[in-house]
């Protein structure tokens, strides 16, 4: 399956003075076990070039993902940007699996799926556990396409 994650652009100072880039380490160790499981997946790092949102959009349409990843470092900060991302990805993609992972959806998560706008039905920010067994059971739940309780 082809899988898309996105790291967003962070807009806190940190994320924009040279040397202050935050990698998107938590994708990416989720990244590695899909690929070992056999999906194409690919990063469109929004973050590294501050890349405006409908461009990152339109990048990830481009890839026709049947499952988008999405989450960032700074995730408290970056959930604005993330929000505001997420429906110009649902108006280009209606029925992409859109799973968002990271520090605030983890703490935050009711706040996450009660203020979801609608058009964001996949929004899904329940994986609150360790990422060895988020990737465990993200990788049976992707072949699927089902997402895990």
């Amino acid at each position: 399956m082809q899988i898309v994650m996105i790291n967003p652009p962070h807009q806190s100072i940190g994320s924009r003075m040279p040397g202050e880039m935050l990698p998107p380490l938590g994708l990416l160790a989720i990244g590695g076990p899909l690929i070992d499981d056999g999906h194409d997946v690919s990063l469109v790092d929004g973050d590294i070039d501050n890349l405006p949102l409908d461009r990152i959009a339109a990048e990830a349409a481009a890839r026709a993902p049947g499952v988008i990843l999405i989450g960032h470092n700074g995730s408290t900060s970056a959930h604005p940007t993330i929000a505001a991302l997420l429906p110009l990805v649902r108006a280009l993609l209606p029925d992409v699996v859109i799973i968002y992972g990271g520090v605030f959806p983890t703490y935050h998560w009711k706040e996450c799926s009660t203020n979801a706008p609608k058009s964001i039905a996949s929004f899904a920010a329940k994986v609150r556990r360790p990422r060895v067994e988020c990737s465990a059971r993200l990788k049976p739940a992707i072949r699927s396409t089902r997402y895990p309780a």
